[in-house]
Order: C-alpha cells, then structure tokens, then sequence
C-alpha cells in the first residue's frame, strides 16, 4: 500500500508545484467537453482570479487528491466529483471548510451534509439502457431485479465499482435494497462488469449486449449525437448519486471559494449541469433535455441519507472486495 501511495504522489506532485498567485484549482469529474463550455461563463464572474480545472473520472480524482495530501501539497481549492462518500471521507478528515451557501437553500436537506461540509450541486442517476436495434420497447426489462431472470442471462454489461465512483454507489444502493444475493445471481447470469460509464455505452452501441446499466447522462448525451440507445427508468427505483461540491480549510482565497459555491448553486450555475444532462440539485430547475422529471425519478429512488452514506464509508473497502469476489473470482 505504501508503494502505491509513493507512486501516485512521484506521478502527481508535479502537477501541483507551480501553484501560482490569484490560482485558485477546481477538481472535478464533469466531463471534459462539458468543463470546457462552461469555463468563460465561470470565469468571468472572478476577472481576479485565474481558475484552473482539472477533469477526471471520480475515482482519479480521488487518487489525485489524496497523493497530493499524502505529499503534503494539496493543490485543490475546490472540489466537485461524483462519489459522495468522499466527501464524507475528507471531512471527517477535517480537510473541508463549512459554507452554507444561501443560494443552496432549495437543495433539499438530505442532499446537504449537517455541519454544511458539502452539499449537493448535481444528481446524476444511473438507470438501465437498450440498444433500440436489438430490442423493442415492449421486450426491455423493468426493473434491475429482473436482470437476474434467466432470459437476460449473457446480454447484460455494467461498470465496475473498483474503476467507476457512479457504480460503486450504484453497488453500494443495490446492495442496500437487495443484498448481496442479487450479484451472486447477476454473476450466474454472467452480467459483464468492464470499465466505467464510457465502456458500457461503447459495448451497447456495438452492439455486444442489448441491456446495460449506466447513467443516464451517457445515454441523453449519446441521443443527442443520434446514437440508437434509450434510457430505460427501472420501476423499482433509478439511484441516485448526489455529487456534492465542498472547499478546502488549506485554500489561501477562502471567500473567493465561498463565491464560487454560490455561483455553482446560482441559477446560471445550476443551468450548466442541467446542460451537462444532470439533474440540477435545486428542484425549481427543469430536468435536462429528454429526461424525466426529477419528481419522476425520486417517486421510486431509494431515498437518500447522511446515514446510508456513512454506513457504506465505513464499508467502502468491504464492499469493492466482495463484488470483487463475487463477480470476477
């Protein structure tokens, strides 16, 4: 364990050296194109200031930030990724600094953390697609438990919670709703588990399984470039992966921070993720092009809470070595 921290600290310390003056740093997993078009509209609220981002998957994120600490040089002024458990990490850690932004006020309370650590700015939501060349609306499972019926058996891919933070908590909540028993079952019908997000929405459009389960931003995203895959809301729930944006007590420009947060939870801020094809995490806003409403969604989602979210920290580790077990042994 400790070669692997030295190495991503030797990989990532060189990246963080040349922190300059009025530099303030945004890590975050929103998807690079999408950082792209929003970075003018951000930046020129904070003339001052030259914000620099750095776009990765959550779980890189994650390796990126805690290299930094272990290399005592943390570079990140703010960060903003998709796995809520993290967070809970880095502020029982007592690395984040307490903001409750009052334009967050919508955001409902079991998406904000009690001491105001984080909160929610987005709520991407993993549900079930089909490749519309291979079956017809009225041939798609319903729900995430009939994947377990011998009729899907070999035509079902999902990410990998070792590779993805969305489908970690997509595990971790169908863990909670249905125990482990359903992967043992997912195993037998030998459901493929492979990379993230991305790789399900490669495998589906090449037509190597009908049925995936993934985000449904990818598939929004993937309609809009004219791609043949629908989103399927499973009836016993999408899950939801709240993904909270927080500041770090290290950062020299604390109020600068704070009024980026209150940017982000603005309704111009918040207009960007819904662009992103989230759901934006004040419900006053719509739901992003050719979704549900998030009213739809949250009828059936598992109900999301500080105490969930707790447990599933403290069984982080557990919970990656059995599916891994499970899945792949």
């Amino acid at each position: 364990m400790k070669k692997i921290v030295c190495l991503l600290v030797l990989f990532f310390l060189p990246a963080c050296l040349s922190k300059k003056k009025n530099e303030i740093w945004i890590y975050t997993s929103i998807y690079k194109d999408m950082v792209e078009q929003m970075k003018p509209d951000v930046e020129k609220n904070f003339p001052e200031y030259k914000l620099q981002w750095f776009s990765a998957g959550s779980e890189k994120v994650g390796a990126k930030i805690q290299a930094e600490l272990a290399a005592n040089h943390l570079n990140a002024d703010l960060v903003m990724t998709s796995d809520p458990f993290f967070y809970l990490e880095l502020k029982h850690k007592g690395l984040l600094l307490a903001y409750a932004s009052v334009n967050a006020q919508n955001v409902p309370e079991s998406l904000k953390d009690y001491d105001h650590a984080f909160a929610t700015l987005r709520v991407p939501v993993v549900v079930m697609a089909y490749h519309q060349s291979m079956l017809g609306p009225h041939q798609i499972p319903k729900t995430f438990k009939e994947l377990t019926e011998p009729k899907w058996k070999g035509k079902v891919v999902m990410g990998s919670p070792l590779e993805s933070g969305t489908t970690f908590t997509a595990v971790a909540t169908l863990v909670e709703k249905y125990g482990w028993d359903f992967f043992k079952k997912l195993r037998e019908n030998q459901v493929v588990p492979a990379g993230g997000n991305s790789t399900v929405r490669q495998k589906l459009e090449a037509k190597e399984f009908p049925i995936g389960i993934i985000l449904l931003e990818n598939i929004l995203q993937a309609k809009s470039q004219g791609s043949p895959l629908e989103a399927i809301y499973p009836e016993d729930g999408a899950i939801l992966v709240p993904s909270p944006i927080a500041i770090f007590k290290r950062t020299p420009y604390p109020e600068v921070c704070q009024k980026i947060v209150d940017y982000f939870f603005s309704e111009a801020g918040q207009q960007w993720m819904v662009k992103s094809f989230m759901y934006a995490a004040n419900p006053m806003l719509p739901p992003p092009v050719g979704a549900k409403t998030f009213g739809f969604v949250l009828k059936t989602a598992l109900p999301w809470n500080q105490s969930f979210s707790e447990r599933t920290l403290k069984d982080h580790q557990k919970i990656k070595e059995t599916f891994s077990k499970l899945m792949y042994d």
